[in-house]
């Protein structure tokens, strides 16, 4: 956080820089006449400008330190510095010479290396120039603040200010030193009066290459790739240096004129219109658009320098409407570039550097080509002349971002751009440059006490008093005392409770061991008695399928019997119609006895003649006699059969009741056991499924116990650790 002191001296040292101006504008030197007078005022307005131009240097150390987390604010500083001095120092040596030396074909200076100040002119436009590069070198600080080797920075300085600015530079600006030396681009006709490609562009697209290789902060993207919102750690540290950033720009834009005169008023008017009409824009966008909606302070910060940034190329040839409606644009540029680079490109620029100064100035050097007057555009068409001016923002794009994206890809395959997360995570102030501050030691013993749980008084902070730093570490001190002595007020109560909550812990664990040791009882009983249940199954199951045998059995024995039966009815039947016939033979035997006995009497009526029908009748008679003594034998017979089958039929009933007695013995001999058996089976299922419950119930009471015993010593660990920190 930025002191109060060096806020007034910030401010002091602009007014003192504008009263220094006006004391020279009032006061004629004694050797300048009338003549020269013009030069000389030249003179002073461009150094004045100059002293503008670097005093963005400390514009964009405090947008960009406001922006960046606190813990990386002193690197933004000697960032901010150590740029300055690498750009102004290899612009010297190197790049003003490629820039504006004799042109090779309008491609590259030749000439101008090391210059001498034997040229006042030359020297009074070196230093304009310096801080232009020096503009084009910070630009990209922001870009990749928060985690970037210092040496690498510095690196990328020298590249921009050494390479890159001065080559494309050459290209556009080659005869602002020499008239007849132009660059291809200048040639053509391409016009960026103050910049909006040359300085902004270059620098917004370097950056671009060096966010890409170097990657997004820790933490900036989540699994999903979306973008999270890391505040500014001062607001109004930021706020300041977009205000100076501001009044730079009058120096910037108005500078550019190489000369003082009437041509100023409406090029400064032009910048402040832009600017204003650029923080409307983006700050109603983002009003609109925001999930609170509300105007985002970031926003309304980048609209305002992105039509700065826009207007920057065209002040000096278009109209006040138009200066308007190109900041106006701008200030949308860069509110949807910000959301381009960060939620589709998944980039991380820390201040937007790419969208206010590559997407705005790149806008802004297309639109002079649009509004500018018809005055300025001579006989060139305007649409030739928005060709020439996209040609010119594509060149830029492919030069820049492409030399600088080769040559870090090389050096970064040599030698790591990007610090080690830890050095992030502990912040770039302390391991870059072993910078510290008092509200970052506050915020390391926080830090450390929150990590490590230790609030022991040997994390105090030194007081500095008088100071709002002061005022926060003496209110730390006091929150360490009062932690301390809270925990040695309550560190008995605390042993008390513990002892008694291990205690408690130990008892249920030996309950829990206790119920475990007579559920296992149950269990084997259950199993015992399971193990029994089965064999009492079986054996039901076996005396089952013997009874159904057996009633089988009986079935088939009472189905022959029945047969039996049968066949002795039928017997009976053919004894009775064995008597019958009997019968019948009886009587023709009779019948027959008495025509013999006829016969007998006949043939003694006729005496000799019925001699020979006497012995025939004496042999009837005597075959009647046979077969009377036959038929008397054969019913004796029958007699005997007919009582036999009489009997035997009589037994077989007997057999058949028995027997159907039997099978309905059987047959419920059969349904019992069918049921018995289903309630065993059912008794067994139930058995198992007690068993599997005991089981699972010895399970749980062992998972308990082991987590009371868990839980009884971790309460142990806690009380030893916080015994460790009273």
């Amino acid at each position: 956080m930025i002191s109060t002191k060096t806020i007034k001296f910030i401010i002091l040292s602009i007014l003192g820089t504008c009263i220094f101006s006006t004391n020279i504008w009032a006061q004629t030197p004694p050797d300048i006449s009338e003549n020269n007078w013009q030069e000389t005022l030249n003179y002073v307005w461009i150094l004045t400008a100059a002293g503008l131009v670097f005093l963005m240097q400390a514009g964009f150390m405090c947008l960009e330190a406001g922006v960046a987390a606190a813990k990386h604010s002193i690197n933004v500083a000697i960032k901010n510095m150590a740029d300055f001095i690498i750009a102004v120092i290899g612009f010297w040596t190197l790049g003003f010479g490629l820039m504006f030396g004799t042109s090779e074909d309008g491609w590259i200076g030749t000439s101008e290396f090391l210059i001498s100040v034997e040229n006042p002119w030359t020297a009074v436009f070196f230093i304009f120039q310096s801080v232009f590069v020096g503009t084009a070198a910070t630009i990209d600080s922001g870009a990749i603040a928060g985690r970037t080797k210092f040496g690498s920075y510095l690196i990328l300085s020298a590249l921009i200010s050494v390479v890159v600015y001065p080559i494309f530079g050459h290209w556009a600006w080659g005869s602002l030193l020499h008239n007849d030396q132009q660059g291809w681009l200048e040639a053509l006709g391409f016009v960026d009066f103050a910049g909006s490609t040359v300085v902004h562009s270059v620098g917004g697209w370097v950056g671009l290459a060096g966010i890409i290789i170097i990657g997004p902060r820790m933490g900036k993207f989540d699994a999903d790739g979306n973008p999270q919102r890391f505040h500014p750690h001062n607001m109004t540290l930021a706020y300041l240096g977009t205000f100076i950033l501001f009044f730079g720009w009058f120096g910037f834009n108005g500078g550019s004129t190489l000369e003082a005169g009437p041509g100023l008023a409406p090029i400064i008017l032009n910048t402040i219109l832009a600017g204003c009409f650029g923080g409307i824009s983006a700050s109603a966008l983002s009003w609109f658009t925001s999930p609170l909606k509300r105007p985002e302070g970031e926003m309304i910060m980048n609209g305002v320098l992105g039509g700065l940034v826009a207007i920057t190329a065209g002040c000096n040839v278009v109209e006040t409407p138009g200066a308007a409606i190109i900041g106006f644009i701008g200030g949308m540029v860069v509110f949807g570039a910000v959301h381009l680079v960060e939620r589709i490109l998944k980039l991380d620029d820390v201040v937007g550097a790419i969208a206010v100064h590559g997407f705005g100035g790149a806008w802004g050097t297309i639109a002079t080509g649009i509004f500018m007057t018809s005055e300025s555009l001579g006989e060139t068409s305007r649409w030739t002349q928005v060709g020439i001016q996209t040609l010119g923002v594509v060149v830029c794009f492919f030069w820049s971002f492409g030399i600088a994206y080769c040559l870090l890809r090389l050096i970064n395959s040599i030698t790591p751009l990007r610090v080690p997360p830890e050095d992030e995570r502990l912040g770039l102030n302390i391991s870059e440059h072993g910078a510290t501050s008092s509200i970052l030691e506050i915020a390391q013993a926080m830090h450390q006490a929150t990590t490590s749980g230790n609030f022991s008084e040997t994390l105090k902070v030194e007081v500095e008093h008088g100071t709002e730093s002061g005022d926060l570490a003496q209110g730390f001190n006091r929150m360490i005392d009062a932690i301390h002595s809270t925990r040695k007020k309550y560190l008995h109560s605390i042993e008390t409770n513990v002892g008694g909550l291990i205690a408690q812990s130990e008892n249920i664990s030996l309950d829990l061991q206790n119920t475990y040791d007579h559920t296992q009882k149950v269990v084997d009983v259950v199993q015992e008695t399971m193990e029994k249940a089965h064999g009492i199954s079986d054996s039901f199951t076996e005396i089952r399928y013997r009874v159904e045998q057996s009633s089988a059995m009986n079935q088939n024995l009472l189905k022959e019997i029945e047969n039996t039966h049968s066949v002795m009815n039928a017997l009976e039947q053919s004894a009775s119609e064995i008597t019958k016939v009997v019968t019948l033979i009886d009587k023709i035997a009779f019948k027959t006895q008495l025509l013999a006995l006829n016969a007998s009497v006949e043939a003694a009526k006729a005496g000799r003649a019925g001699k020979g029908f006497s012995v025939v009748a004496e042999e009837i008679k005597n075959l009647s006699n046979q077969v009377a003594s036959a038929t008397q034998t054969i019913d004796t017979q029958v007699e005997v059969i007919r009582d036999d089958a009489t009997n035997a039929v009589n037994a077989t009933n007997h057999i058949l009741h028995f027997l159907n007695k039997m099978n309905t013995i059987n047959t419920n001999i059969t349904h019992t056991v069918k049921g018995e058996t289903e309630n065993i089976l059912q008794i067994r299922e139930r058995i198992d499924v007690a068993s599997d419950n005991c089981n699972e119930m010895l399970g749980n009471i062992q998972h308990t116990v082991q987590n009371v015993n868990l839980i009884t010593q971790q309460v142990k660990d806690t009380y030893n650790t916080m015994r460790q920190f009273m």
